[in-house]
């Protein structure tokens, strides 16, 4: 899927089928990050991540990940996969290809949905050039009680050309506890 086909794919998003796109952060951890990184920014059009510290944002360090752009957004590799993060997927994904998730699941999942969903928010913030908020049910028959809340945002690295995706996901099992 190229990034000019996304917008037949913002429908499956709509009717139900995938994430559902939010106008602003579902979760106040989301918000803690878009707000840092809104903070960093200063007027300019995206956050370069030479303005990050991680030491400024510890707390969201276990949520976090991060995208390297690929082939001009056709496919993107995992920098940064937080441990919270390899907890909840039971692997670690560092250093993956979002066209490669799923191939080997430790939880059972639908490996063409759970690409399908990485691939296309991660191409939908590069397209609209801005943060993407998102909630969306896992892809696993097996966490059914789970919801996903999440932001993928444009970074770029000391240049106008945007290189990577910072990202946070937060799990909520549907009681309101935090995982």
């Amino acid at each position: 899927m190229s990034i000019d086909e996304l917008e037949d794919v913002k429908e499956d998003f709509r009717s139900g089928r995938g994430p559902e796109l939010l106008d602003a952060p579902s979760h106040p951890t989301v918000a803690r990050l878009h707000a840092y990184l809104e903070q960093k920014r200063q007027g300019r059009p995206f956050t370069d991540r030479g303005d990050i510290r991680p030491a400024e944002i510890a707390p969201l360090l276990p949520h976090l990940v991060v995208l390297d752009v690929l082939d001009g957004g056709n496919d993107f590799r995992v920098r940064i996969w937080g441990t919270a993060l390899v907890e909840l997927m039971r692997e670690e994904r560092t250093g993956q290809l979002l066209s490669e998730f799923g191939r080997e699941p430790r939880i059972p999942t639908d490996a063409t949905e759970l690409r399908r969903r990485w691939l296309t928010i991660s191409k939908l913030t590069l397209k609209r050039r801005e943060a993407i908020f998102f909630r969306s049910p896992t892809v696993s028959p097996k966490r059914a009680f789970m919801t996903y809340h999440g932001m993928f945002a444009p970074l770029t690295a000391g240049n106008a050309e945007i290189g990577q995706i910072f990202g946070i996901m937060v799990s909520v099992l549907h009681t309101g506890r935090q995982k």
